[in-house]
């Protein structure tokens, strides 16, 4: 029978069906707590061990949601960008200027105005405001990107 296992010192879930080794510090948890803890953290929430070694949800402050939301706003704009142009065909795009690499920039401006404008949305915003906000299906990046 499988179980699962949360370990402190190695900030992590063990299943018995997997891991052939689980650490000392690990205690078993009940399925349905994994997905909890799972779920809280997927949005956003931090997994960190109690005094007794048992995993808990930290939810995160203010300050803290607002500088993960600005990674993701930087790590989406990146993707975006990247599926536009490569970095290699920005510097092709460079070295040999027309019309198909003008429009390449454009569109990456574009991106960066969309981040940017993401970027200070998510530094005026509340805690509901910033808890609703999504990053990747904001409304403010291009269509085409």
């Amino acid at each position: 029978m499988m179980a699962i296992y949360y370990s402190a010192t190695a900030h992590g879930f063990f299943d018995s069906a997997i891991h052939a080794v689980i650490p000392e510090d690990a205690v078993q948890i009940r399925p349905t707590r994994h997905r909890q803890l799972l779920a809280a953290q997927a949005e956003g929430a931090r997994i960190e061990a109690d005094a007794s070694g048992k995993p808990r949800i930290r939810h995160s402050s203010v300050v803290e949601k607002r500088a993960t939301l600005l990674r993701q706003a930087k790590r989406e704009a990146a993707r975006r960008i990247e599926r536009l142009a490569p970095i290699w065909r920005q510097m092709n795009d460079m070295r040999a200027p027309g019309p198909e690499a003008d429009a390449r920039f454009v569109a990456i401006d574009a991106v960066r105005a969309a981040s940017t404008l993401i970027e200070q949305q998510i530094a005026s915003a509340s805690a509901d405001q910033l808890t609703a906000l999504d990053i990747a299906a904001h409304d403010a990046w291009p269509k085409d990107a």
